[in-house]
C-alpha cells in the first residue's frame, strides 16, 4: 500500500544545486515550508481523531454499550465497552496509516527538492526502500551484521522498557494529565472535559513525531551523500596494520555505544570504513577496555583518521546527547580529539541545517 502511494506521488521541479549534502538558501526555505505544513497537518489529524473517537460515543451512546465481565480472582465485576475498544483500535490503525502517508509524501518531496532523487531515480530499489523506511519510522539495524551493537553492555530488559515507554509516550502523558486534572478539579472534572484533554496532547505528539521523521529524512539524505565524498578522501590514506584495524573497529563500536541507537548513517559509515581498510568482521565485536590509551599511543595520521570518524559518528545522526558530551571530555583528556563538546555541538547543528560537516 505504501509503495503504491509512493509511486503515485507526482515529481515536481527540484530546487537543488550540485551539493546534495549542502543546502542553499532556496532549498532551506522550500524544505522548511514543506515541513511546517506537514507538521501542522499531523497535529490536525491528532486533534480530529480525538473528536472522532469521543463525539459519536456522546451523541449515540446506544451504539457503544458497556458490558459487565466477571474476572477470576477479582471480587467486583469489571465494566468494559467492547465496541468502544474495537472502534478505538480501528481509529488508531487509520491514524497511523494517514500519518505514514503524510510522512512518505513530505519525505519524497524533500528528497526530490534537494536532488537526492529525480523522476527516473525515485524508482531505484535502494532509494525507494530508504525513503519508505524513513516514512514508516523503521529502525535500520543492519549495523549488527557488521558485529557492532549500540546497546552492547546494556541489559535487554532495560532496553525493552525504555523502548516501550517511548512508544507509549502519548498515551502515558494523556493519562498523567488526566490524573492531574482529576486531582485539581475533583468532582468538577466531568467526562467530556477529561476526554477533550487528549486533543492538545495527541496533536502535540503527532506534530513532534512528524517533525522527527522529516528531520531524519534530511539527515539521512545529506549524510549518505557526504559519505560519498568521504570515500574519495579515504582512498588516499595508507593501508592499516593489523593492530590498527582492530583499533579502528573499536572506534566504530565506541561511536555506536555512545549513540545507544540504530541509525542508517552510522551503518553506512561503519560499512565504508570496514570495507575501505579491509577489516575482517566478527559476529560480536568487543571494544578493548584500554581503548583510549591504545588509540592515543598510535601514529599521528591514524589518530587523525579516528578523530574524523568519531566526529562524523557523533554528527551524522543530527544529535548530541549528555552521554556523548561526557565521552567527548574523556576523548579530550586523552588528546584523541581536540574539539570541545560545544564545538562538536556546533558541528552537529551545521550538518542538520545543511551547512556542511568537516
Amino acid at each position: 500500500m505504501y509503495q503504491w502511494f509512493y509511486n503515485k506521488i507526482s515529481a515536481k521541479k527540484a530546487v537543488a544545486d550540485d551539493s546534495v549534502y549542502l543546502l542553499n538558501d532556496e532549498e532551506i526555505r522550500y524544505v522548511k515550508r514543506r515541513e511546517n505544513i506537514t507538521i501542522f497537518l499531523a497535529a490536525l489529524i491528532g486533534a480530529i481523531m480525538v473528536l472522532v473517537l469521543y463525539l459519536p460515543q456522546y451523541w449515540l451512546p446506544g451504539l457503544f454499550p458497556v458490558s459487565t465481565f466477571k474476572v477470576p480472582f477479582v471480587d467486583e465485576p469489571i465494566e468494559f465497552g467492547v465496541v468502544s475498544f474495537v472502534y478505538g483500535m480501528v481509529l488508531v490503525f487509520l491514524e497511523i496509516v494517514l500519518l505514514t502517508f503524510l510522512n512518505i509524501y513530505c519525505t519524497h518531496h524533500i528528497a526530490f527538492s534537494i536532488g537526492f532523487i529525480n523522476r527516473e531515480t525515485k524508482h531505484e530499489k535502494d532509494k525507494k526502500s530508504l525513503l519508505l523506511s524513513i516514512g514508516q519510522e523503521k529502525k535500520n539495524k543492519d549495523i549488527k551484521n557488521l558485529g557492532i551493537d549500540p546497546y552492547y553492555g546494556q541489559k535487554k530488559s532495560s532496553v525493552f522498557l525504555m523502548n516501550t515507554l517511548f512508544t507509549l509516550k502519548a498515551t502515558l502523558s494523556n493519562l498523567l494529565v488526566k490524573i492531574l486534572i482529576q486531582r485539581v478539579l475533583g468532582r468538577y472534572a466531568v467526562r467530556e472535559v477529561m476526554d477533550m484533554l487528549g486533543i492538545p496532547i495527541f496533536a502535540f505528539w503527532n506534530a513532534w513525531g512528524t517533525r522527527q521523521v522529516l528531520r531524519e529524512a534530511r539527515i539521512v539524505i545529506m549524510g549518505q551523500n557526504y559519505l560519498d565524498y568521504f570515500k574519495e578522501e579515504l582512498q588516499n590514506h595508507r593501508k592499516l596494520t593489523d593492530r590498527e584495524k582492530v583499533i579502528i573497529y573499536d572506534t566504530l563500536q565506541y561511536v555506536a555505544m555512545s549513540k545507544r541507537d540504530y541509525h542508517k548513517n552510522h551503518y553506512l559509515l561503519s560499512k565504508l570504513i570496514l570495507e575501505q581498510f579491509e577489516v575482517s568482521t566478527v559476529k560480536n565485536h568487543i571494544i578493548s577496555k584500554e581503548y583510549y590509551k591504545e588509540l592515543s599511543a598510535t601514529e599521528s595520521d591514524f589518530k587523525l583518521l579516528n578523530e574524523k570518524i568519531i566526529l562524523l559518528g557523533f554528527a551524522l545522526d543530527g544529535s548530541l546527547s549528555v552521554r556523548e558530551r561526557k565521552n567527548i571530555k574523556e576523548l579530550n583528556k586523552f588528546k584523541i580529539i581536540s574539539q570541545s563538546p560545544e564545538e562538536v555541538k556546533l558541528l552537529v547543528e551545521r550538518f542538520v541545517y545543511g551547512k556542511g560537516l568537516l
